[in-house]
């Protein structure tokens, strides 16, 4: 094709066809500049189609890791909500006249004082935001992902708080019950029982006990409503994210 080219060129010279040789030229650039463009516009098809692949791909991470995430959220909050069932069954309780320690002691005992550890799928997000690659994700998106991202960690600021102050009241009422599990090892040695003089202490267990509820009803009460909330945020993000793989895919 180039010697083509050439061969024209050499011809138009020496035929000293001048005009024409000029107007040859400027094709032939012209011919050059088109190829150049569609070579480009080719690369450029390459480059979005490998872009538009990552997103696609980080689209499907997002919605396993939100779906995760929306789950593990709503059993919470179900274990959550059972808890301040239960605990406001206990409040009734001083609604009788004069209740007697042991009333409130067996409530107590029947109430959970274990803590739910809380974690979330957020790796996808991070990776996004510390790579640079979440402007692959619409802002829109983005804003939401972000939301999300600021309820789980008031959720866990909360948690970690009422554990802190709730693990403090425990270690303290060890000293006065010792193991959670001792009461019911105690329950056919009515001779250790009273020599560990249990009803001395029933004052500082009831107290501590009491404390541990509370300090468990303020988070989890806190705990539900941004749990909430962050559900209703990822139902939102994964609409949005089913919306663009829909476009891809149209």
């Amino acid at each position: 094709m180039i010697k083509f080219f050439r061969q024209i060129r050499k011809t138009m010279v020496k035929e000293n066809r001048t005009s024409k040789y000029l107007l040859y030229a400027i094709g032939e650039i012209i011919l050059v500049v088109i190829g150049i463009l569609i070579a480009l516009q080719i690369n450029q098809n390459a480059e979005n189609k490998k872009t538009d692949n990552t997103r696609q791909d980080y689209y499907a991470q997002l919605l396993e890791d939100l779906n995760k995430d929306k789950h593990f959220a709503n059993e919470i909050i179900k274990l959550f909500e059972k808890d301040r069932k239960e605990y406001n069954t206990y409040l009734e309780i001083y609604s009788a006249i004069d209740l007697s320690p042991s009333e409130v002691y067996n409530h107590l005992m029947t109430l959970n004082i274990m803590s739910t550890p809380l974690s979330f799928n957020s790796n996808t997000i991070e990776s996004l935001r510390s790579s640079g690659e979440i402007i692959l994700i619409p802002l829109s998106i983005r804003n939401k992902l972000i939301d999300v991202l600021r309820f789980q960690e008031e959720i866990l600021k909360s948690s970690d708080y009422s554990d802190k102050g709730k693990n403090n009241v425990l270690q303290e009422l060890g000293i006065y019950r010792g193991a959670s599990t001792l009461d019911r090892r105690l329950k056919n040695q009515p001779q250790l029982k009273s020599y560990l003089e249990f009803h001395k202490n029933m004052p500082q267990i009831i107290l501590g006990l009491d404390a541990v509820q509370r300090w468990k009803e303020v988070s989890e009460n806190d705990s539900i409503i941004f749990l909430k909330l962050m559900v209703e945020d990822i139902d939102v993000v994964i609409d949005m994210i089913e919306l663009e793989i829909k476009k891809h895919e149209d």
